[in-house]
């Protein structure tokens, strides 16, 4: 199995009639981690969980690793939070420089990116300075509007002021990060069990939303491993995805445009194809 179809995908398809989407479909393939954790001794499940996933392998491993500490059984200690923080914002910073100067017809900002990342292993303080430093230069920080500032004034054009508040709301949660990793605060996270009976279970913060890990242990070996990621939740059905569009729609090109916008914004943390075809 290669490392993409471990990654999995989604595939949203939708058709177009005279202004308005139907016949919805979502696919959504996510990691085999149930299938091929079971049976696995809890250090041996605890490395494997990273390699499932193709984005937020920090979180992942700690999800996991406090879902089972509360089963009663892992042992490792925690990894620093700042770690985790440099992960939340590397997350944020992707759409962000990235895929989102892209979808507005602008260049992506790979030069930033990449310095930003050549310092995320460099420690907090540097990493807290090199983040700040792309608020301040590129994002708008400084009170002068920023990469994002042309794709915002066409969202309002568009008539996707919900787009244009969750796309806001991202940039907020990105300076809140970027405060929580100067402050050094404790990474969001939470957990509960029975180790009476071998179960537990944790949430941990990402970019997209809570992380949320189940695990039942018997015998000291995994019986049972659940992942629900925020991209579960978000492409269980389509009502997100049509909450997020403008109420007009008035060419296919126009709703093609509208619903790979609404999916950007949702983040699915698989790679992701759009599909609108007329009726």
């Amino acid at each position: 199995m290669t490392s993409a179809s471990l990654a999995g995908g989604l595939h949203v398809r939708a058709c177009w009639t005279a202004g308005s989407l139907h016949d919805w479909q979502l696919s959504l393939v996510r990691p085999p981690v149930t299938q091929a954790l079971l049976g696995v001794a809890p250090e041996q499940a605890l490395a494997r969980v990273p390699l499932y996933f193709s984005l937020c392998g920090h979180a992942q491993r700690e999800a996991g690793r406090l879902a089972l500490l509360a089963s009663g059984w892992a042992t490792e200690e925690p990894p620093e939070s700042w770690r985790l923080w440099a992960e939340c914002l590397h997350e944020h910073l992707w759409r962000l420089l990235l895929d989102w100067p892209r979808h507005f017809g602008a260049a992506p900002q790979t030069a930033a990116f990449a310095a930003w990342r050549s310092v995320r292993g460099k420690g907090r303080s540097a990493l807290t300075v090199a983040t700040a430093r792309v608020l301040d230069e590129t994002l708008g920080g400084d009170g002068n509007g920023g990469l994002l500032a042309p794709g915002l004034s066409r969202l309002d054009a568009d008539g996707a002021s919900a787009v244009r508040r969750g796309l806001e709301a991202r940039l907020a949660a990105f300076r809140a990060a970027l405060e929580s990793l100067a402050l050094d605060d404790v990474y969001p996270h939470g957990s509960g069990g029975r180790p009476a009976v071998g179960y537990g279970e944790a949430w941990i913060h990402t970019a997209r939303g809570a992380l949320r890990h189940e695990v039942r242990m018997d015998g000291g070996r995994v019986a049972g491993w659940r992942v629900e990621a925020p991209t579960d939740r978000n492409f269980s059905s389509e009502t997100g995805i049509v909450k997020l569009l403008p109420a007009d729609l008035p060419t296919r090109a126009a709703a093609q445009e509208a619903v790979e916008r609404a999916v950007l914004l949702l983040d699915p943390c698989v790679p992701y194809e759009v599909e609108i075809a007329d009726a």
